[in-house]
């Protein structure tokens, strides 16, 4: 999937790096596109992404869903059609299946107007708050969701 996005790099240079700042002693923060492998890969990037934040320990933990972006190879499948936007419930399930796979601590921030679920917290101590409050949305009707501010649905 990295290859797919051109993201550059592949899991274990993001972990190797990634370790490299925190043992430098410098604070980091990793960022998580929620979506970015479309349905098909939903449940893949989820635990990938799960797999490699546990292996770094970020301090900080972003969360942004995918909004497409024109000029780019997957903005140009997204108006081609051969890439669809995750629904609200579909991105309110990855950031689940992402945040109960989280095993190092660190800040997770679900708190930009991309995202429709509006976590944040300390982890491990906030994640049964988490999960809680995205079993919560998974129950709110779809049409509900906007991506401009759904912490107050």
């Amino acid at each position: 999937m990295l290859a797919n996005i051109q993201k550059g790099f592949t899991a274990a240079e993001m972990i190797e790096n990634g370790r490299k700042v925190k043992e430098a002693g410098m604070e980091l923060s990793e960022y998580i596109l929620i979506g970015i492998g479309g349905n098909e890969r939903s449940q893949e990037h989820a635990l990938e992404s799960a797999r490699v934040l546990n292996a770094i320990a970020p301090d900080f933990t972003r969360l942004r869903t995918y909004n497409p972006a024109e000029g780019t190879p997957l903005g140009e499948e997204y108006q081609q059609g051969k890439f669809r936007l995750l629904s609200p419930h579909a991105a309110i399930r990855e950031t689940r299946l992402l945040v109960e796979n989280l095993r190092a601590p660190g800040q997770l921030m679900s708190d930009h107007v991309s995202n429709f679920a509006w976590i944040n917290g300390e982890l491990p101590a906030d994640k049964p708050t988490m999960l809680a409050e995205l079993d919560r949305l998974l129950n709110v009707s779809e049409d509900s969701f906007t991506r401009a501010d759904p912490r107050y649905l």
